[in-house]
């Protein structure tokens, strides 16, 4: 989603209308996000050079309407729609990671004995009437050893109140990514599998 000052992942919604006048312009029109993604693989651990390396944006096009994001969509706004109705705090947190995550291993993928990273940032859309979650806290064990004692002071404090004061509710979008493009000649649009 964009303005004219850029991309913007957070939608704030400050009453039952706002909700309401939301569905109704997000669903069955596509929502154009960009994100942000890294992925590199190498063969065995001691490589010097990755043998696949991919960073950039990739314009992700949400089709609302697609049978694996629709009704995940309308339970979460159903459920924003109560709270909001209770006087209370919500955010809708829509998650593409798994999706691209998954994309990028089918796009370039690899034979045994593959290692590979994947990064991506700004792949998660907010739908919220308080603020959006911060995701620095939700680190690996690594993390956890080494920063322990910052780590152990911190996030149980900012999980608890998070808790107490709004209700998140998370949609890990796993509907499968698709390459398209449209032909310059014709103007159709094909499935690129490569």
């Amino acid at each position: 989603m964009g303005t004219k000052d850029g991309m913007i992942n957070q939608i704030n919604i400050s009453s039952i209308e706002d909700l309401e006048s939301f569905h109704e312009q997000i669903m069955g029109v596509p929502v154009l996000l960009r994100v942000w993604a890294e992925f590199v693989q190498n063969d065995y651990i001691g490589a010097a050079q990755p043998d696949i390396h991919f960073e950039g944006d990739l314009a992700l096009l949400v089709d609302t309407s697609h049978p694996m994001i629709r009704p995940e969509l309308e339970k979460a706004l159903d459920q924003a729609r109560k709270i909001i109705q209770s006087q209370g705090k919500f955010c809708i947190q829509i998650d593409f990671g798994t999706a691209i995550g998954k994309w990028l291993k089918k796009t370039y993928p690899r034979g045994y004995c593959g290692l590979c990273r994947l990064r991506n940032h700004r792949a998660r859309l907010y739908i919220t009437n308080y603020d959006k979650q911060e995701h620095c806290l939700d680190c690996n064990a690594v993390w956890c050893l080494v920063l322990g004692p910052c780590w152990l002071l911190s996030a149980p404090c900012y999980k608890i109140y998070r808790v107490i004061k709004c209700k998140d509710i998370v949609i890990d979008v796993t509907a499968p990514i698709v390459r398209r493009t449209t032909l310059a000649i014709s103007g159709k649009v094909i499935e690129v599998t490569r």
